[in-house]
């Protein structure tokens, strides 16, 4: 007898992922003292919104890895969905495969089986590939028919429209210690960063979520702090712009605080910036190393006005009442061991006082990471340590040691001098 829908009972598991300065003991007196990269990021949006898809006759379940909650691998259920990004793969793999030993029936998704789809399809039943809206139901109801195919792949792109407010009430709150979630504004992007896999599992055509559908995602939300979880709204275009700008004039009046993220190609405009923070934005979430801008500040043939200008725009958003979070990325081919220094001398220059400093890590998909396995230069697939705080390939212009070495080098140089209460000034809770 084929099962209706209704009667489903789906597992949803959010894989535990090491944080990605994990293990460095080196830095633990860093992250005592000023918490950067030991804080409890909000949940995925992915299982929310999977909840929201899902009709309520549904019994859906949710398991949260990284909290430590239990799997029961034995326990019935109709199917198990992980999603999962690639430092949760290797996890999320096992997970699945104990399972499927007991023939469970497994739906992999996420960034991770989105960009590399046969790897992910020796470990699940079905993968879908790309954005989760659009096949959902497909997926369920040929789960109930015992037709699942192996992979799920929308024909189209998603209409942001119809996006489902994201049953974020699955997480129990009263066991999360970080009082934020994540927002979603747009998908897609034009820009194809080395690192991102965004444009190879969205597409390169940006689609703008509309503005009444935000504002009743973060009226319904029970926090006042939240991020934006698209960078490419920042992006130095007249689209983008007017974009922001009218989302802020709706969350000025809500009482928010707003984390943003973005590139140093932004756009460069003081009235801009107080804009910004009229409508709520307390900080700027800044990734160096791969835009064409801050590739040129960390490499050798940086000019003095090239220089200024970054510092300019640091100056600038700080100016606006923004609190500047800088990410330097290091591994680069263009950079050698010269770039430690100069990170340091921009952070000292433009009066940076929160950074955080990653290694470039190859994902599946992303520009970086197919260039790197066409030179040969991957050197494991252990996805635990995918993190951005381990070397997973050879450098070219470093010796492995030398790149660990800078890395820890700029931490404790960088945190030497100080203050906890300044450096997180926009982060209202502490954990």
């Amino acid at each position: 007898m084929i099962k209706q829908v209704k009667d489903l009972k789906i597992l949803c598991i959010y894989p535990h992922f090491r944080k990605f300065l994990e293990g460095h003991t080196e830095l633990d007196k860093h992250l005592k003292k000023y918490l950067v990269g030991n804080y409890t990021m909000p949940p995925s949006l992915a299982l929310p919104i999977i909840a929201a898809l899902t009709p309520e006759e549904i019994e859906l379940k949710l398991i949260d890895d990284n909290i430590k909650e239990k799997i029961d691998y034995d326990e019935k259920a109709d199917m198990v969905a992980i999603s999962c990004f690639t430092p949760q793969a290797q996890r999320a793999y096992e997970i699945a495969d104990e399972f499927r030993k007991r023939n469970t029936t497994v739906v992999l998704g996420g960034i991770h089986p989105s960009t590399a789809p046969n790897e992910a399809l020796l470990h699940a039943d079905a993968i879908c590939v790309g954005e989760v809206e659009p096949v959902w139901n497909q997926i369920l109801e040929d789960c109930a028919s015992g037709n699942l195919k192996k992979i799920y792949k929308p024909d189209k792109t998603y209409d942001l429209a119809s996006m489902p407010i994201p049953k974020r009430d699955i997480f129990k709150q009263d066991i999360y210690k970080w009082n934020a979630h994540l927002v979603l504004t747009n998908r897609g992007c034009s820009v194809r960063c080395g690192g991102c896999p965004i444009p190879e599992k969205e597409g390169t055509r940006v689609r703008l979520r509309p503005i009444d559908n935000i504002v009743e995602d973060i009226r319904g939300m029970p926090y006042k702090e939240f991020y934006f979880t698209d960078d490419t709204i920042m992006l130095p275009g007249k689209k983008y712009k007017k974009f922001i700008l009218n989302l802020m004039e709706r969350t000025r009046e809500l009482d928010v605080s707003i984390f943003v993220a973005s590139t140093m190609m932004m756009i460069s405009e003081p009235e801009f910036y107080k804009k910004l923070h009229k409508g709520g934005v307390s900080s700027m979430y800044t990734i160096f190393g791969f835009d064409r801008i801050s590739s040129k500040l960390l490499s050798p043939d940086c000019t003095p006005q090239e220089w200024q200008q970054g510092i300019d725009l640091v100056r600038m958003i700080e100016d606006a009442g923004i609190h500047f979070f800088a990410s330097f990325g290091i591994g680069f081919d263009y950079q050698d061991e010269r770039v430690f220094d100069t990170i340091l001398k921009f952070t000292e220059d433009s009066g940076i006082d929160l950074a955080e400093f990653y290694i470039i890590t190859p994902f599946p998909g992303t520009p970086l990471g197919i260039q790197m396995e066409k030179e040969n230069r991957i050197l494991h697939r252990n996805y635990n340590y995918w993190n951005h705080g381990n070397i997973v390939f050879k450098p070219k212009n470093f010796t492995e040691q030398e790149l660990m070495d800078g890395f820890y080098h700029l931490w404790k140089s960088f945190y030497s001098d100080k203050e906890e209460e300044e450096t997180l000034r926009s982060f209202t809770l502490k954990v």
